[in-house]
């Protein structure tokens, strides 16, 4: 079964319980290469994104403990995803390994960009439980828009759009990590924004204030 078959099926059994309504989804259906940045806010989402756009080749990166279950790690090889390792736990000897293995992986995230792979992430790395966007003191982000607007690369990405998006209706579902609510119907929005000129801008601030751009976007209403 191909990928794109796999999409409609997963695509027409959400819809028997969402209403999902998408906003400028055409962005994906550009022509250009695409970093996609969404919010977190349900387990059910990825593949939610994925069955509404199966003509698009969307490249997740996913943490390593999702390709050892056999149900999810059949869906990321399929979707040829890249490997997030497991990074080793928090103490003096470990953290020079944890910087090297965040820096392989922010390079590998750049490759495939220069590749003209359509690229997916979470800037936050988690499922948020509570009410807003967390992404602390994260990196992936961080480092890959200031590896793409780097002026020495600029002809290299110069085709690339920083795409945000900020996926609503989900936080109370049985997905969530939150409070949860049944209903039969449930209505998401999937809003998508190009954000490129703003990361541009962002990425010339430190972490922490980048990162705090990102949350307020996410958090925002509407």
């Amino acid at each position: 079964m191909t990928r794109i078959q796999v999409s409609k099926i997963v695509r027409w059994l959400l819809h028997l319980h969402y209403d999902i309504r998408t906003e400028n989804g055409e962005l994906l259906r550009d022509g250009n290469v695409h970093l996609l940045l969404p919010n977190h806010p349900a387990y059910i989402e990825p593949p939610m994104l994925c069955a509404e756009f199966p003509e698009v080749i969307l490249r997740p990166m996913a943490d390593e403990v999702f390709f050892r279950r056999w149900y999810s790690g059949w869906a990321l090889r399929l979707a040829t995803a890249i490997v997030v390792p497991d990074l080793p736990a928090t103490s003096a000897d470990n953290r020079e390994k944890s910087a090297a293995k965040a820096r392989q992986l922010t390079t590998t995230a750049l490759q495939a960009l220069a590749n003209g792979d359509d690229l997916l992430f979470y800037p936050s790395g988690h499922v948020r439980y509570k009410p807003v966007e967390s992404i602390g003191n994260r990196r992936l982000a961080y480092e890959v828009c200031q590896g793409l607007f780097a002026p020495e690369d600029k002809e290299k990405y110069a085709n690339v759009r920083v795409i945000m998006l900020r996926t609503s209706g989900l936080d109370d579902s049985l997905t969530s990590k939150q409070h949860t609510r049944l209903t039969l119907r449930r209505r998401v929005t999937m809003h998508f924004e190009d954000m490129t000129d703003q990361l541009r801008t962002w990425a010339t601030l430190e972490r922490r204030a980048f990162n705090e751009r990102l949350e307020q976007w996410y958090n925002a209403q509407g």
